[in-house]
Formats: structure tokens, sequence, C-alpha cells
């Protein structure tokens, strides 16, 4: 078989037979591409029929979408038969009813005569051109029937199951994936000939709007995606550009019907490369961003892209052309169906372990919260029996001072109102203190700075009071050691825990300070020798209003360990109470993360 390329179209048969004869080449491909091309493709191949004995021989062409295709075969008694076939004529054109080009040959036409074929279109320009006997024209037409039976065949059962899912689960994600795929069975139908041959087999017109199953699946593809991949309440940017997208298909569609072929065909194939780069793109995004419903949303659309990059390649005449390109869109369609089919079953048992995931998490809230209602209420009683008793006292001492109004101490009885006042001033500015502590959003802003030197500050400031009761200090704090903490909010904590053993401790005794980095975190101990606490206290030492021993307590409100623990754990770090039973000394441990 030998090739002639007719740039501008204007040859005739007997121009070509005669004239430029001798320009044909040789061809030694069993697929040939042009690609797109204004070009009018000739072939001229030598068919000796000496050796058939009468069987019936078909030249059968099964690229099925060329605009023309006109077979000049040689007659008997001289002369040549032109026979005119493609997908711009009616289908009751044809010699054969079957979606390829047939073309019986006439065996009795003596050996070694030459058969010419044109072929034109404005599409791209490959054919696949094969000799087959009778027999082998069966068995060609049972295979080809067989593999595109199994390919719409798997298009309907996705279509009708997805369909059926739809109306049973309610959800939109399955009618835009049915819509994608009614687009690509559109599509396939037109560019497979089927559509001509059962569907539409009088008006071939329809065949130049091929590209018109491609602005089905598109939208229908980005819906699917934007609902697939919970983009409006994941990915809000991305959301946007899907949008984009969609405002730009509509805007395309009008631009496809009025420009003419091939433009229409380029603009569509363009459409197609975009929208294959940009959802391959979106699956790989999202996947990346934490989203692992879409992995095989991902693996969907990257085979796809390699895919339909080869298969452009080919069309373009960029690489060498075979019949398995032309498949290559059918294998990427029944791959991506096959694969989006199964990404919505994982994305349904995705979204089952999400509810599942939120279900344990609302129902560990709802218990928590019960929890600490039922600790608030707890409170809530502590706080107005604290309240009951802390008033009781004061209110006791100016009934006594009142009792002793008409007598000759004045001093006394003033002494007591004073006593009394300034023991509601400090339990209500102490409890304002807590409340405004454990209700803040935000913690003061933490920065660098030193224990053994806010401790150096407290143990200055309180030199009188460990004289007074003959306390020694003993310990190191690391000099080079640096904490990440509100200072001032630190220096409280310390101060909470010093003026505690001061208190606590017999007088003579010994207090204990020690700090030093370890584990990643700082720890400061300050221990003391005196009454020390059992162990079911131990916990609730840092629960507000609570005090150890008797109710009446003069000098404190119960507040102190409870404000200490709110500053230490909003500053990231953790305080708790140490002690082997009463009478063997208290230690408060505090650690905080190293800066």
């Amino acid at each position: 078989m030998s090739v002639l390329l007719d740039p501008e179209g204007e040859w005739d048969f007997q121009a070509v037979r005669e004239r430029f004869g001798g320009r044909f080449r040789a061809n030694h491909s069993e697929e040939l591409n042009f690609g797109f091309t204004g070009s009018v493709v000739w072939l001229r191949f030598s068919v000796d029929a000496s050796g058939t004995g009468g069987e019936d021989w078909y030249l059968v062409e099964r690229y099925p979408i060329l605009d023309h295709i006109t077979l000049f075969a040689p007659l008997p008694e001289g002369g040549y038969r032109r026979v005119d076939m493609g997908d711009t004529l009616p289908f009751g054109h044809r010699l054969m009813d079957h979606r390829a080009f047939i073309f019986p040959l006439d065996t009795t036409v003596g050996a070694d005569r030459d058969y010419y074929l044109r072929v034109s279109g404005k599409g791209a320009l490959n054919m696949s051109p094969m000799l087959y006997s009778a027999t082998g024209l069966v068995e060609y037409t049972y295979r080809d029937l067989l593999v595109y039976g199994i390919f719409y065949g798997c298009l309907l059962i996705m279509v009708v199951y997805n369909a059926l899912l739809a109306l049973s689960l309610k959800e939109p994600v399955y009618l835009y994936f049915v819509a994608f795929l009614v687009g690509i069975t559109v599509f396939n139908l037109n560019v497979n000939g089927f559509g001509l041959q059962f569907l539409w087999p009088a008006v071939p017109k329809l065949n130049e709007y091929y590209w018109l199953g491609i602005y089905i699946c598109t939208p229908a593809l980005a819906m699917y995606s934007r609902h697939f991949l919970n983009l409006k309440e994941r990915f809000p940017r991305y959301d946007r550009l899907i949008r984009g997208y969609l405002l730009g298909v509509a805007a395309l569609l009008p631009v496809q019907l009025l420009i003419a072929a091939p433009w229409s065909y380029y603009l569509s194939t363009l459409l197609v490369v975009i929208t294959v780069l940009l959802f391959s793109w979106l699956g790989w995004a999202v996947w990346s961003a934490g989203y692992r419903a879409a992995r095989l949303y991902v693996a969907a659309w990257f085979v796809f892209l390699g895919l339909i990059l080869v298969f452009v390649l080919g069309n373009l005449d960029w690489i060498a052309y075979n019949s398995l390109i032309s498949m290559l869109p059918h294998l990427g369609a029944l791959w991506v169906v096959v694969m989006l089919s199964l990404a919505l079953g994982d994305r349904i048992r995705f979204l089952e372990q999400e509810r599942n995931l939120l279900a344990r998490q609302s129902r560990e809230n709802l218990e928590r919260h019960l929890v600490e209602i039922e600790q608030m209420n707890r409170d809530k009683s502590t706080f107005l029996q604290y309240v009951s008793h802390e008033l009781n006292t004061p209110i006791n001492w100016i009934g006594a001072a009142d009792s002793l109004g008409g007598g000759e101490d004045q001093e006394g009885v003033w002494q007591l109102v004073r006593k009394g006042q300034r023991r509601l001033i400090g339990m209500v500015s102490t409890s304002l203190r807590y409340f405004d502590l454990a209700d803040r959003e935000r913690p003061p802003k933490a920065r660098r700075c030193r224990p053994r030197r806010l401790l150096e500050a407290l143990l200055a400031s309180r030199e009188g009071a460990l004289a007074w009761q003959r306390l020694v200090v003993e310990g190191h704090i690391d000099g080079d050691l640096w904490v990440n903490a509100n200072e001032e909010e630190l220096g409280e904590v310390l101060s909470i825990g010093l003026d505690n053993a001061i208190r606590f401790s017999e007088p003579g005794g010994v207090i204990e300070v020690y700090g030093q980095a370890l584990a990643g975190e700082a720890l400061i101990r300050i221990r003391d020798h005196g009454r020390g606490a059992g162990p079911e206290q131990l916990e609730s030492l840092f629960e507000p209003f609570f005090v150890v021993g008797s109710r009446h307590h003069e000098e404190g409100y119960g507040l102190s360990l409870a404000m200490a623990r709110v500053m230490v754990e909003q500053a990231g770090g953790r305080i708790w109470a140490e002690s082997q039973g009463p009478g063997t000394g208290f230690a408060l441990v505090i650690r905080l993360p190293l800066a």
C-alpha cells in the first residue's frame, strides 16, 4: 500500500491515477495516522485475487468516524466503480449494516489490480484498513460486538446502580455521577459509530456534535467533585475555583455551537485536556491536605490523565498510532467509572467512620459536661457553705462588738469591727480574683523567666517571718534554669507555695526548695515538714474553698492552691501535692515547659 497527500484537496481520481501516480510513497504501517489535517489522503494498494477460489473478500475500514471515504474499485471489463461512504452520509448509504465501513471486493477481477481509497475529514484522520474473508468478517464483527457490549453493559449497570442509590440515599452526588456516565455514553456512542447506526441513522449531521457529550460530562463531573470532596465546607478556596470552571464551561458552550469544525473539535479537545489536568490536580491537592476519602478519586484521574494524554498525542500524530490507542478513551472511561464508583463506596465508609467518631466525641463531651455540671453543683454548694460560714464569722464579731458597745473597752469593740471588715473585704477580693482567673478565655502572654531570681526575691521579702519562726530554707535552684511562663503569675504561684510552707511548718523547722530541668520540663519542689495531709486530701487541696481540717481558718480562704493550679495549667504546666500522711510534711510540685 502506498500513500499520496493532496494538500489542497482539488485532485480528481483521474489526475491522481495518471498525472500524480508517480508521487505515491510506500507505506509500511498497518495503522495510519495523519492527525488533524486539511489534506485529502489517497491510498493505493494492489490485490491479487487469483488465489481466492471465488471466496468473498471485504475491505474494512475499522475507524468509524471518517467524514468521507471513497473506494475506486477496478471492474472486470475495465474502468473503476466508485463507492462513497462516511459518517456525513445517512447510514442507509452503506452496503452493509455495520458501524465500520465495509466494501465488498470483486474477486473475479484479474490478479494485481490497483484499488484507490480517498479519505478526507475535519477531524483526526486515523485509518485501520484490513482485508477480511467472509469468515474473518463474521469473527471480527462478533469480537467487536463483544468488546463494546461489555463496555456499554458496564456503563449501563453503573447508570442504573447509581440512579437507584440516588433515589434511596437522596444524595445529589449520585445524580451528578449518573449525569457524568450519561455524558460518557453519549460521547462514546458517537465516536464508536453506534449513534449513527442505531440512534440517528438519517441525521448524520449530528455526528459533528459528538462534543456535546463532553459538555454533559464536564459540569456533571465538577458538581460531583464539589460534593464528593466536600469542597464547600472543607476547601472553600477550591470550591470557588470549581465555580469559576463551571462559569467558563457555560460561556464556552455557545462559542462551541457557533464556530465550525474543525475548530470546534480543537476547542472540545482543549476542554478535555484542561478538565483532566484540573481534576487530577484537585484530587491530589485535597488528598495531600488530609482528606482520605479522595484517594480513589486521585487514582481514577491520574490513570485517566495518562491514557488521555497518550490518546491525544496519537491523534495529533506526535507518537506512532495503533488500534490500541483508539481504545484508550474507552479503557480510561471504564477505569474512571469503576474507580469513582468505588470512591463513592469508600466515601460512604469514610463518612460513616467520621460520623461514628463525631458521635463518640459528642457522647464523651456530653459525659464530660455532665461531670462538669455535677462538679459545678458541688462547687456551688461548697461555695454557699463557705460564704455562709465566712459571713457568719464577721457577723458574730460585729454582734459581739455591738453587745460590748456600751462598755468601757471601746478599743476592743472597734478592733472586732475592723477585723470583720478586713475578713469580708479579703473574702470578696480573693473570690473575685479566683473567678477572674478561672473564667478568662486567654491567659497572659508567656515569656522566658528565671525561677531562681523570683524565689530569691520572695525569700528576701519573707525574711522576717522566717526569722520569727526560726525556719531554715535549704536546697538549690539551677541558675541557668529558664521556663516559659508569665513572670508575675509564676511569682504569685511560688509565693503561695512558700507562704503555705511557712504557715504550716513547726518553729525551728526546715523548708526545702529545689529546681532543675528534667525530661524537657522544669521541676520546682517546695517542701515543709509540718502537719502534712492524708492521701484522700491531696487532690481536694486544689479544689476551691477547701481547707485541711476545720472549716474555721481565719488566715486563709481555701482559694490559694486553686488559683495556683489555674495559673500553672494555663501556662502549659502541671501542679500537684505530695505527702506521706499526717505529720510527715507536705510538698508542692510544679512542672513548667522549659524556655
